[in-house]
């Protein structure tokens, strides 16, 4: 009915857009028919809509206050510069947008803005540009990083941080330069250069006074990182080890730092304490982050792989499929194709063999290449 009244539109036009009948829209309209999740996900994109989720928790006057703050750079124009990316408040807006947009939705609708961001800045730092511009692009850099990585687009990501990293060193800025190192760490362990990531992360670790946050993910990303080098499993627990005895986190940093040091401690073989982290850290998520939540969830299934624990596995798979319909992420796809794959050995037990067929029903189809 928004989408009606915002275009002029009657329901035969817009059963038209959508590419179903009049019927079917006055049903929904008067609320006969119900469209289900992840059908109102796909109808919606056909129009350019999108749904979104916002944290619950996050109270109406900071709500308000960032909502003013976007509007206050995004709606008034610049007197310096036609370019709005010349504008720092402008560029740590766009910052702020596309985390908030990446926790909510995933990195795949993310994609193209994150390209686009790439583009400007990288046109922008050819000339010469304020510290406090630079600092404000490697900000942005940085949240694009992550967005490329969450699409399963690594190259972009890789370099997206490369660009981060050295806007950071320009504007001698500690803090952006442990993100940026934070960002290609991350990169460089998902595309299986651990020794890379291992780098970036003590690299990170030598900056001076870094925030709790910034220093407890960086031991984590060191511990996850030595994890999978033979012969590193004791520095890498202590590594995981100092990342968890980090005070001063908010609690959103505390619960998503418990899932991601479980992801290290299942690497090790340490499957109780990460099943109970990966747990908690679900569970947290579940109020703050689609994407974090349905991420944790499906590390504790393959947890449960490793593990052999088969009686947990299904309730573990289920859980994960009722996560996927609100996120777009080629990572979390990625694991839930590997959960598939990896217990198919027991595909004899009804309800795993339920729990997959679930899954895979959740999943984007595959689109061969022309």
């Amino acid at each position: 009915m928004a989408i009606m009244q915002e275009r002029g539109w009657t329901q035969a036009q817009l059963g038209h857009e959508l590419g179903v009948s009049q019927a079917w829209i006055s049903r929904v309209c008067r609320g006969v028919a119900d469209t289900g999740l992840a059908k109102a996900k796909e109808l919606l994109a056909r129009v350019g809509w999108e749904v979104r989720f916002t944290p619950s928790e996050e109270g109406p006057v900071e709500r308000r206050e960032f909502l003013t703050a976007a509007a206050s750079v995004v709606f008034v124009p610049s007197a310096a510069s036609s370019n709005p990316y010349l504008d720092p408040d402008y560029v740590r807006a766009l910052a702020d947008s596309m985390a908030r947009g990446r926790y909510e939705l995933g990195g795949l609708p993310l994609t193209a803005r994150a390209l686009g961001h790439v583009k400007q800045i990288d046109r922008l730092r050819a000339g010469s540009l304020g510290c406090d511009l630079q600092t404000a692009a490697s900000d942005l850099l940085y949240q694009a990083s992550i967005a490329l990585y969450d699409a399963g687009r690594l190259p972009q990501a890789e370099h997206a941080g490369v660009i981060a990293l050295e806007l950071a060193h320009h504007a001698e800025d500690p803090s952006a330069r442990s993100r940026a190192y934070d960002a290609l760490s991350r990169v460089s362990l998902y595309r299986g250069d651990q020794l890379r990531a291992v780098k970036y992360a003590q690299r990170g670790l030598r900056i001076a006074d870094l925030s709790p946050s910034r220093l407890s993910s960086l031991h984590m990303r060191l511990g996850r990182a030595l994890a999978g080098i033979k012969g590193n499993q004791r520095e890498a627990r202590e590594s995981l080890d100092r990342a968890l005895d980090t005070r001063g986190l908010s609690p959103f940093a505390e619960a998503a730092l418990g899932g991601d040091v479980a992801i290290g401690l299942s690497r090790l073989g340490q499957y109780n304490e990460a099943d109970r982290l990966l747990h908690e850290a679900a569970q947290a998520m579940g109020q703050w982050s689609p994407l974090f939540h349905a991420q944790y969830l499906g590390r504790q299934a393959q947890t449960a792989i490793r593990a052999g624990k088969s009686a947990l596995l299904g309730q573990y798979m289920q859980n994960l499929t009722r996560a996927l319909p609100f996120i777009s992420s080629a990572r979390v796809n990625a694991r839930a194709k590997e959960i598939i794959a990896a217990s198919a050995k027991w595909d004899r037990i009804s309800d795993i063999r339920v729990a997959r067929e679930h899954l895979q029903s959740m999943l984007p189809p595959e689109h061969p290449s022309a």
